[in-house]
């Protein structure tokens, strides 16, 4: 629900989200939030796309994380 929440926002101002500044900004909202940095990065990229928005690639990965792709 968050991340819909965000992206429809996003979604009034702008034709692209950013994984980088939507994990930012959730997990500002949320600080321990149970999902890893790649899980969320796939959900805020699956969801603006549902929403029709582009997706900037853009979040650091930790070590031994796997590229979201």
């Amino acid at each position: 629900m968050l991340i819909e929440q965000y992206l429809e926002t996003r979604k009034r101002r702008h034709d692209f989200v950013s994984i980088a500044n939507a994990e930012l900004a959730i997990k500002a909202v949320m600080p321990h939030c149970p999902v890893s940095s790649a899980a969320l990065a796939e959900m805020i990229a699956a969801g603006a796309v549902t929403y029709g928005l582009g997706v900037l690639f853009d979040a650091r990965q930790t070590e031994g994380e796997l590229p979201v792709v």
